[in-house]
């Protein structure tokens, strides 16, 4: 079974890849309990020391398994490529319509999550002892006022301690803002896609250098877009692969190394090659879609209803891990990091599948009540064209479903 085809719905098999990459945040976020895993990312001087079990799981391949900042990265790309194809089907789009929708689909279950997470501090005070790791006194709030929980709405706040993987928000809202330009842009450069890609990898590593955030995080959308435009050509070449005696090693091979190089700045010295290393993590998300896609036995596997729930809910799952993680760490403390983060797994996927039908699925019916009626009202309100020649009937407005669905984000 393949994923479906283009216009048929959704694509079931990078439902499974959105699965897989939210319960990896998930995992991210629990393994950052432990003091030197956490170290490795906010005090690197003091990380695992070399050949403890943290260590292993940090600056080894073993860091897939708890790849977060990363798995952002192919959630980035994945929603450049979902929110794209329905404009390219080749139906009028609502643009009224779409941008209402977009910004009710994200920022109610948003709202919803600080409410949550802010219930949670409440119920379970965040004082911050020495014993925690640095990670989870970075994600508390001990004293959480009014004027806290209204800076953590702030999209620009830059830093989100009553939810902290909110920062990816900002991003996903300023290239759903942007999808009209980068469509444009991705169109017009198709033809010379290698130096587009190249360009972007250019622009991610000078981002980093400098930590300048749009040139880090808005490529990866780009890169996506820019897979959507020339869906078409990756088609034609994933089917001459899949035609070769040999090409379950070529599919094997592509998965095995874009895996691969997401993790791979960890395991090399600090320096520019650490930066390069970072700078061709879309293009090694964009690999992992590809196959996806294109993989029969992989896209069967993911397109599995188990992975598929997962990436349903992965949105509700990002929203709520968080707050979850840190008030077990705090009501469990003499449990340890590593039983406190078992638990917190199985914990926040229940939270997530209640939270997804209270609250997640009620904002997808919100938002198109929200966006037809903007949309209406616009064009209720538009002058009156003159009266012209009776024409063939119009094509009816390409769905925006596909580009309501938003993949999830989240980072240490």
């Amino acid at each position: 079974m393949t994923s479906s085809p283009i216009g048929s719905g959704r694509l079931s098999s990078l439902d499974g890849l959105r699965g897989i990459a939210a319960l990896i945040v998930v995992a991210h976020h629990a393994s950052l309990l432990v003091p030197g895993i956490s170290a490795a990312y906010l005090d690197p001087a003091h990380g695992p020391a070399a050949g403890s079990v943290a260590w292993w799981f940090t600056f080894t391949p073993l860091k897939l398994l708890t790849a977060g900042p990363e798995a952002v990265i192919v959630f980035f790309v994945l929603s450049g490529f979902v929110l794209t194809l329905p404009l390219l089907s080749g139906r009028p789009f609502d643009w009224m319509a779409y941008y209402p929708r977009r910004i009710v689909r994200i920022g109610l279950p948003t709202l919803c999550s600080l409410v949550f997470a802010a219930a949670l501090a409440l119920l379970v005070p965040q004082q911050i002892n020495h014993a925690m790791s640095s990670w989870v006194a970075s994600t508390s709030v001990p004293d959480l006022s009014v004027a806290t929980f209204i800076h953590q709405i702030d999209p620009t706040a830059g830093n989100y301690p009553l939810n902290n993987p909110l920062w990816s928000i900002y991003w996903e809202v300023a290239f759903s803002m942007m999808l009209p330009l980068f469509v444009g842009l991705a169109i017009w450069t198709r033809r010379i896609w290698p130096l587009v890609l190249a360009a972007a990898s250019l622009a991610v590593f000078l981002g980093v250098a400098a930590g300048a955030g749009g040139f880090h995080y808005l490529p990866p959308f780009f890169v996506g877009v820019l897979a959507a435009v020339v869906l078409p050509g990756i088609r034609r070449v994933g089917a001459t692969i899949s035609g070769w005696r040999a090409g379950w090693l070529v599919w094997l091979l592509v998965v095995v190394i874009s895996a691969l190089l997401l993790v791979a700045h960890w395991m090399v010295p600090d320096g520019a090659v650490s930066v390069a290393l970072v700078a061709l993590q879309p293009l090694a998300a964009l690999g992992l879609l590809i196959c996806c896609l294109e993989w029969r036995p992989l896209a069967g596997l993911l397109s599995h209803q188990p992975f598929r729930w997962t990436g349903k809910v992965s949105f509700s799952l990002y929203l709520v891990h968080v707050p979850i993680i840190v008030a077990l760490s705090y009501a469990l403390s003499a449990w340890g990091p590593i039983r406190v983060g078992l638990l917190a797994v199985p914990l926040a996927l229940i939270t997530a599948a209640v939270f997804y039908q209270l609250v997640e699925k009620r904002s997808h019916g919100l938002s198109k009540f929200f966006g037809s009626r903007i949309s209406a009202a616009v064009r209720q309100s538009a002058p009156t064209a003159p009266t012209a020649p009776a024409a063939a009937p119009a094509a009816p407005a390409a769905p925006i479903d596909d580009a309501e669905r938003l993949p999830t984000s989240g980072r240490g």
